[in-house]
């Protein structure tokens, strides 16, 4: 009965994290977002970091029609 619990914990932690936005300004946004378009080469690490900066992109501007990047 704990473990069931316990999965139900973990699942509803990960599902909220799916709704937090980045901490971070437009404007180092749009700068993280043109490094990642200028690196041809990068680790798979960074590639998800890129994909998540382009994500909060889309989601500010479908918030506000700004889209700024």
């Amino acid at each position: 009965m704990q473990s069931k619990g316990l999965i139900l914990l973990v699942l509803l932690l990960g599902l909220s994290g799916c709704e937090k936005s980045m901490n971070i300004s437009d404007e180092a946004l749009s700068a993280h977002i043109e490094e990642c378009l200028i690196n041809d080469n990068l680790s798979p690490g960074m590639a998800v970091a890129c994909g998540n900066y382009q994500k909060e992109c889309q989601r500010r501007g479908k918030a506000t029609g700004n889209y700024f990047c």
